[in-house]
Parts: structure tokens; C-alpha cells; sequence
């Protein structure tokens, strides 16, 4: 059971409507209905029922869900705990930030930030954009770097823009893709269905089914190795540190495909004063300025 699992199941219980609780989660609802099935099969147990009204708990289900509230619980009070245990002389910013932002920008910027504010500890959690959105309206995070378009009762700063790209060996047709092979990797489903929409626009099919590389960086080496092709987002000047060919990607209407990159974060009337200064920081130093 990943965390993630357990949040769907402590978000479902509380508001037993798939559709309610995949748009809070910032989820498509075939991937939460496959997260349900792919737990049940891991208890090998039936943990809910559909009904006309939404979803109905069976009692191994509702005994589960308990069991996700408790442990989320549990985790939220572990990592506060370890926070505690570490330098009292230090303040903690808990960020959430994507595995390709946090590897490729996220770590520049602490390290500058941390050169001037060395009493500044950054606690960092990585996970998929819509979750971390969620986090960051919960409170759960401090600040969350996010990929993609959502909405939530949190500010909202743009601090990246960045254009789909198709990566290749050497330069291709797109007529040449069907018999290419597909490498995909693990991303959120805004930009999932960014890439899918762009795919039946240019090829009136659903998108093919390929290899999974796990995680962006992966997929760039296998297709510099001439396994296939991939398609992914690219900040401006980003230095791929691989000799790909790289195709900028275009909706049938001319529009590029291209995603945002959100700084986002709640206010608070008792906000530390070491997280407004990180706050202000980025909005003063990060932050596309209109």
C-alpha cells in the first residue's frame, strides 16, 4: 500500500462518491477505481460496492478506511516528532515538489536559499503534482512546487512554463511513431492527459501501450539508446545531457502543448517567520513576474 492508497481511502470513506473524491485527489476516476482494485486484490478482500447513491463500504472495507485515518495520523505525528528531535536552533519548511523539479530546480534553489538563511532546515516530499496540491491545501506541506492546472483555496504563483516535447534517437516523422516503440514513466494526470490528448488529435486512436521507464530521466537513456521514443515537458535552455532530437509538440489548432509550474501555499495569520521569509523569497526571486 502506497501513502497515496491510504489517503484514497480515508478521502472515500469520509465522502463515498468516486467522482467527489477523484476530483478533491486532483485524479481521473479510472485511476482511483484501479487504486480500489488494485487493493482489494492486496487483501484479497471486496472493500466496496457500487450503488445508485455513490459507494457503499463493506465491513472489511470500513475496517480498512479506520485503519487509513489512523495512519495517516500516525505518519503526520511521527514526522513532527522527528522534526522535534532535530536541531531546536534550526526551523523546518516542509516542501512538496515532483521528482523532476525537486532533481532538476528544487535543489539550485535551497542551495542558494540555504547559503543566506544557514538556520533553515528543508524537509522535502516528493510525490505526483496532484497530491502535493492537495497536501498544500490541507496544510500537510508548507509550500508545494506543482505541475499542472488545479484549484484550491491556496496563492498560486507561476514559476516555470514549459513545452511538450517528442524525444527520438534521430529526427522522425510522426507517421513513424505507430511503429516506435512507446516508453512512458511515471507523471501526475494533468499532463498524462495533456500527452493522450495530443496523441488522438494527430492520430485519431488511443494512445499505444508501451514499456514503463518508472521515472522521466529513465525513459530519456533508453531512447538515447534507440529503444523508442518519449514525450515529456521541458523548461527553456533545460540541457537534456543527452544527444536526443527534440520536437516540439502542437495541438491540431496550432496551440503548443505546454504546462505550468505553480508555487503554492496557504495563508496563515500565524505563519513562521522563517516560512515567510522562504515565502518571499521565491514570490521575489522564482516567481514569473507578471
Amino acid at each position: 500500500m502506497k501513502d497515496s492508497d491510504w489517503q484514497i481511502l480515508y478521502e472515500l470513506y469520509k465522502t463515498p462518491n468516486i467522482t467527489k473524491v477523484a476530483n478533491r485527489l486532483y485524479i481521473t476516476q479510472p485511476s482511483l477505481t484501479k487504486r480500489l482494485q488494485s487493493m482489494e486484490e492486496e487483501f484479497k478482500i471486496k472493500i466496496v460496492t457500487r450503488t445508485t447513491k455513490g459507494v457503499e463500504f463493506t465491513k472489511s472495507g470500513e475496517m480498512l478506511a479506520e485503519k487509513a485515518g489512523q495512519y495517516i495520523a500516525f505518519m503526520q505525528k511521527i514526522r513532527k516528532e522527528l522534526r522535534a528531535l532535530q536541531d531546536d536552533t534550526k526551523d523546518v519548511i516542509v516542501i512538496g515538489a515532483s521528482y523532476t523539479y525537486s532533481k532538476y530546480i528544487l535543489t539550485d534553489i535551497l542551495y542558494q536559499y540555504s547559503k543566506e538563511h544557514p538556520n533553515v532546515l528543508f524537509e522535502v516530499q516528493n510525490e505526483q503534482s496532484n497530491l502535493l496540491f492537495r497536501k498544500a491545501c490541507d496544510g500537510v506541506v508548507d509550500v508545494a512546487f506543482v505541475q499542472g492546472d488545479y484549484e484550491g483555496e491556496v496563492v498560486q504563483n507561476k514559476v516555470d512554463e514549459s513545452q511538450a516535447y517528442l524525444l527520438t534517437k534521430h529526427p522522425v516523422e510522426l507517421s513513424e511513431l505507430r511503429d516506435m516503440e512507446r516508453i512512458d514513466y511515471k507523471t501526475n494526470d494533468r499532463s498524462r492527459e495533456m500527452m493522450e490528448l495530443w496523441w488522438r488529435e494527430n492520430f485519431d486512436d488511443e494512445v499505444p501501450e508501451g514499456m514503463s521507464a518508472g521515472y522521466v530521466d529513465v525513459s530519456w537513456q533508453l531512447v538515447s539508446k534507440g529503444l523508442g521514443y518519449t514525450c515529456c515537458f521541458l523548461s527553456e535552455g533545460y540541457d537534456l545531457r543527452h544527444d536526443l532530437a527534440k520536437q516540439p509538440m502542437f495541438y491540431k489548432d496550432g496551440s503548443s502543448v505546454t504546462r505550468s509550474t505553480w508555487f503554492a501555499y496557504r495563508k496563515k495569520k500565524n505563519m513562521a517567520k522563517s516560512l515567510q521569509q522562504f515565502i518571499k523569497y521565491v514570490n521575489e526571486n522564482i516567481v514569473i513576474q507578471k
